[in-house]
């Protein structure tokens, strides 16, 4: 009983994924390329929130890209406003925002928080 019980917690450690936008827990995207030798296929500029919802658009899902020192959340929806509304956020004043339509027809947003 024990081995089965052992068994089934590495199983679903094996299979569990996190996301998290705070600061601390960011976790760097050896994908995401942001120097000036960057390629057509790269991710693109991380600087503002708009680059990261023309990324996500360009790519067609949702994600984090970095270029932030503080929190940044990602959301889509099928209007820009429904897009910036699905974004999570933290309770703090958006400082900058940005939405960008996908080749599929969603809306992407990226909004950033203050510290």
């Amino acid at each position: 009983m024990l081995l089965r019980l052992l068994l089934a917690l590495v199983v679903a450690a094996c299979v569990c994924t996190t996301a998290d936008a705070g600061p601390f827990r960011r976790r760097s995207s050896p994908q995401t390329c942001t120097g000036p030798n960057c390629g057509a296929a790269a991710a693109g500029d991380t600087s503002t929130a708009q680059g990261v919802a023309e990324i996500q658009a360009r790519s067609g899902r949702m994600a984090h890209h970095g270029g932030n020192s503080s929190y940044e959340g990602v959301g889509m929806g099928g209007s820009p406003a429904a897009a910036l509304a699905s974004c999570c956020n933290n309770g703090r004043a958006v400082v900058d925002q940005g939405t960008a339509r996908g080749a599929d027809g969603r809306w992407y947003a990226c909004k950033r928080y203050a510290r």
